[in-house]
């Protein structure tokens, strides 16, 4: 008879790891704390289609994610769309997305602009990231990019994404995310992928074969104690988050309206007064045609655990957040929207410090139990095709010679 496994988590990564087992003949089960199944990807209903709480979509060279939705029979949901990304900065929305853009940026000079491209055009033909892997991010684009192009480029990325301890951050992080960005352009323009219907056909597809194969999926079902379990199973894959890693937290305010704010579908808001670091316009990118014909709008930042936005009720933060669209855009009207949704996901975004290696390095040390939670994702950040490799790489360190 072969092994019995546990799987904690049922997002994408623990979901493609079952399923991988289970095509091995190994005995599966899935334990899931929440009352669903996705994790960051998990999805919800929005004007009748199934949108990510958290917003999501990839990119032309994310093989595994590619190669698992073709394996699933669901390559023909699969749409590509050019992206449409700005900036707000100084009261003002700049169109962000190629050379051209770049050149017309007016709160940069020409000096700027050609240090800026320069060290785009470099990180992503750099295939090299372990030279970045003790180097401060900050310190390195501020001394590339200059002064300037760093403070109102970069910086305002760095502090959103990882609020006081962005100076911390290693390069290597800065590395892979403009490394992996520049090889989605096809002619020069940015191509990104989303499943039409939205990923929880993934996710939908991903339970049903794992429940064909008998593997068993118990949901809100929360994990306080491993050593029990270790009794009870041969291996234990656990995509819980990692004690000796620091996270930060997410928030998500989602919103349907009639109103067509932007022709953009990204935009990073360079304001550190700002409570969101990004406001995504859904629907520019993949059409309203699914979404009864409502335009669909994110807000979103990253936060440390212990902000107030944990505890708050959703109305006062989506009165933030609103008041603050409103100086954006200031036909923006509040009382013309449809549905809105408050998401609050307290392990959303690991702290890739320098040196950050060594403290996933030893974790596999335990024999029983195999961690693949999304910290795990080096010099990546996380984000589905590398959940998906994740989910790969732990079903693989499984030997097939368990009695």
């Amino acid at each position: 008879m072969k092994s019995k496994i546990l799987v904690v988590g049922g997002g994408i990564t623990g979901l493609v790891a079952a399923y991988r087992l289970l095509q091995k003949k190994y005995q599966v089960t899935i334990f899931e704390k929440s009352g669903d199944l996705g994790g960051l990807l998990g999805s919800f209903k929005i004007e009748g289609t199934n949108l990510e709480k958290a917003y999501h979509h990839i990119f032309k060279g994310d093989t595994e994610i590619i190669s698992l939705i073709k394996e699933l029979g669901l390559e023909n949901k699969l749409k590509w769309y050019e992206s449409k990304t700005a900036i707000y900065y100084d009261r003002t929305i700049y169109p962000f997305a190629g050379a051209m853009d770049l050149l017309k940026f007016k709160p940069l000079n020409l000096v700027d602009k050609l240090r800026l491209g320069f060290v785009k055009i470099y990180l992503e033909k750099e295939n090299n990231w372990h030279k970045f892997e003790n180097v401060l991010a900050y310190e390195w684009m501020k001394k590339w990019c200059g002064e300037r192009a760093y403070r109102i480029v970069w910086e305002p990325l760095l502090k959103g994404k990882f609020s006081d301890r962005y100076k911390d951050i290693s390069m290597a992080w800065m590395w892979a995310r403009i490394h992996t960005r520049g090889n989605s352009s096809e002619k020069g323009k940015e191509l990104l992928g989303y499943m039409e219907g939205g990923f929880q056909l993934i996710i939908d597809e991903l339970e049903k074969r794992i429940i064909e194969l008998g593997g068993k999926i118990e949901t809100r079902n929360e994990i306080f104690d491993f050593r029990k379990l270790e009794e009870e199973y041969d291996k234990i894959i656990s995509s819980a988050p990692i004690e000796n890693v620091e996270y930060l937290g997410a928030i998500t305010v989602v919103f349907s309206s009639e109103q067509n704010l932007s022709k953009y579908y990204w935009h990073n808001i360079n304001d550190s007064k700002s409570p969101f670091l990004a406001f995504i316009q859904h629907t520019n990118l993949v059409g309203t045609e699914n979404y009864s014909r409502k335009n669909i709008y994110y807000l979103g930042t990253y936060l440390p655990q212990n902000h107030k936005y944990f505890t708050d009720k959703d109305n006062l933060i989506e009165k933030d957040f609103f008041d603050y669209l409103k100086k954006i855009f200031p036909d923006f009207r509040e009382n013309e929207i449809e549905e809105k949704f408050v998401f609050k996901f307290k392990y959303a975004q690991h702290i890739v410090t320098t040196n950050y290696q060594s403290s996933i390095y030893n974790l596999q040390s335990n024999k029983k139990i195999i961690h693949s939670n999304f910290a795990m994702i080096y010099p990546e950040d996380r984000g589905v095709n590398f959940a998906v490799r994740e989910g790969e790489k732990a079903a693989a360190l499984v030997p097939e010679d368990q009695p």
